[in-house]
């Protein structure tokens, strides 16, 4: 198995298909705008902010890997957070698919060699160091997902395997 397949897996696992943790489509399965806009603790991050951090992030990096320009995020990664009360979380749930579902089409039009390319001149990171990073950083916050689902006693394990 090449790269390109691995980081594909890889992706699919946080993205729709359940291996050794929940991917990101059945830690959502069901969720309600109540439980997703819901906090346990002001200060918390409510799934729905979640979701919208991982939309700036894993959009940026496929922005960049497209060569589009990607500005910094100037009021710094806490601002990826954003509030989901004034946002429509079927719309949210629809951009995060639709994105998920572009990384993997990119993914399976690129050649091995891409992946061991510069990210950019100045950089001696690879791309195959940011997606590995990426998918990563997606299942430690499908963890959270998960975690604030069963402080909401919104988990259903059964359904989960």
């Amino acid at each position: 198995m090449g790269i390109k397949q691995v980081f594909y897996r890889q992706l699919s696992a946080c993205h729709d298909e359940n291996h050794w943790f929940a991917c990101l489509q059945q830690a959502l399965a069901g969720v309600t705008d109540e439980q997703a806009n819901w906090k346990r603790v002001e200060g918390d991050h409510s799934i729905h902010e979640i979701v919208n951090h991982l939309i700036v992030y894993n959009n940026r990096c496929l922005e960049r890997f497209k060569g589009e320009p990607v500005p910094p995020i100037e009021d710094g990664n806490e601002s990826t957070f954003q509030s989901g009360e004034n946002r429509d979380w079927s719309v949210t749930m629809a951009q995060l698919t639709t994105m998920m579902d572009e990384w993997l089409h990119t993914i399976d039009e690129t050649e091995e060699s891409d992946w061991m390319g510069p990210v950019h001149r100045e950089s001696g990171e690879t791309w195959g160091t940011v997606l590995a990073n990426m998918m990563v950083h997606t299942s430690y916050h499908i963890g959270q997902i998960v975690f604030i689902r069963k402080q909401q006693g919104a988990w259903d394990v059964e359904e989960a395997r």
